[in-house]
């Protein structure tokens, strides 16, 4: 069975709330380091199967390079996990 995640980008208005937002959203670990390096090592751990629903990504904008460096982390993790799997939609 897939396990769905939506993330909603609207709530990640910077990077400190970009990593919160994450944290409670995915369910990550205390020990999370919010930072992007942490994040992509999360998601490769990842050992059951997920699908991200990632909405309003064009929100990202906003936060200049490193909303670039999110999505540049969710694709590589999905490459890198087959467990992962990343779908965008418009709200």
């Amino acid at each position: 069975m897939v396990t769905v995640r939506c993330i909603d980008c609207t709530q990640m208005t910077d990077r400190d709330a970009l990593h919160t937002y994450l944290k409670e959203t995915l369910g990550l670990p205390e020990y999370y380091g919010k930072n992007l390096d942490a994040l992509f090592d999360c998601l490769t751990e990842l050992d059951q199967p997920i699908r991200l629903e990632i909405s309003n990504p064009d929100c990202l904008i906003s936060l200049g390079h490193y909303g670039e460096a999110l999505i540049s982390t969710f694709r590589d993790a999905a490459l890198e996990n087959p467990n992962l799997e990343l779908v965008y939609s418009e709200f």
